[in-house]
């Protein structure tokens, strides 16, 4: 089943959410190493795809709140608390890869997808605000983001641990 109804979410969205699930698990684990120790040769192994990763999660964050747009009158109940705390997600989960897009386009560095597709050719011209934007939000909005997700998986734990109609995690698995 492709759409979602009020009792599950259909095939589409549990794409989206364990695709990026796996992309977000990702870029903690290349923010982490790059915290620790950005000069480790596992964090150069890593990190050199953290951007191609966030570009991913961007376009697929687009997607995502697109199709869960046109799913809105179909998708399980939440209360206001819960809808508020998913729409902060989405929020972040466009933020934060666009503002390092930005702070790209404001460094005149060149950016390839995955190596193949040109999306930025480099630039001698530097935009300082750009670059600026994305060098004190960036990370920043990242970790919150982070946090927000930790919040998700806590409570989708302890709705699981209710059990009964608490628990939300079969409409995510599709059961």
């Amino acid at each position: 089943m492709m759409g979602d109804t009020t009792e599950r979410y259909g095939t589409l969205s549990r794409f989206f959410h364990w695709f990026m699930a796996l992309g977000f698990a990702w870029m903690f684990l290349t923010a982490c190493a790059r915290f620790i120790d950005k000069d480790a040769a596992f964090t150069k192994a890593v990190f050199q795809y953290h951007g191609q990763v966030g570009f991913t999660i961007l376009w697929l964050g687009v997607l995502r709140i697109l199709w869960a747009i046109s799913q809105s009158k179909h998708r399980p109940h939440n209360n206001t608390i819960t809808k508020l705390g998913h729409l902060a997600l989405y929020v972040l989960m466009l933020a934060v890869p666009f503002i390092a897009v930005l702070r790209t386009i404001g460094s005149g560095r060149p950016f390839t997808y995955w190596n193949t597709i040109p999306i930025l050719s480099g630039s001698d011209e530097k935009i300082q605000w750009m670059v600026d934007l994305g060098n004190s939000l960036h990370g920043n909005l990242g970790w919150l983001l982070f946090l927000l997700i930790a919040g998700h998986i806590v409570m989708t734990i302890k709705h699981r641990i209710a059990g009964g109609e608490e628990d939300v995690m079969p409409r995510m698995l599709g059961k």
